[in-house]
């Protein structure tokens, strides 16, 4: 099963997550904390990955991190499978940058909350 890791601390990556799967995200996705104990496993057997403090989208060997893993997902949304293709033919240092910006800045943008998942949320989540 692919995992998606994703920071815990940071709002608008757990609600990016929920909203994946609100959005018919395939429920062969699975969704793991950067620090939690399925992400140290990730560590310590691809210690490479360590270096990314942002999204993992792993499928077995396979890594896709920043835009590239948010691109791979929302073009497995049905309803949203234009808007990844159209991020995916964005030249990936342009689509890079308004990732690590928004990474940089979310803090200081617009405050939003915690949703709170039902059972069908929180079954795609493994730790």
């Amino acid at each position: 099963m692919p995992i998606i890791y994703y920071d815990a601390n940071c709002v608008y990556c757990y609600n990016y997550a929920i909203w994946l799967i609100q959005n018919g995200l395939s429920r062969r996705y699975q969704f793991a904390e950067l620090q939690g104990e399925t992400a140290q496993n990730l560590f310590e057997n691809y210690p490479e990955t360590k270096q990314y403090d942002s999204v993992i989208l792993q499928e077995g060997d396979h890594f896709e991190y920043k835009s590239d893993a948010i691109t791979t997902l929302i073009t497995t949304l049905t309803n949203y499978k234009w808007i990844g293709i159209l991020l995916h033919l964005t030249p990936k240092p342009l689509r890079d940058l308004g990732y690590q910006l928004f990474a940089d800045n979310r803090d200081k943008m617009w405050k939003t909350h915690w949703h709170q998942p039902n059972a069908y949320e929180q079954s795609f989540f493994i730790d």
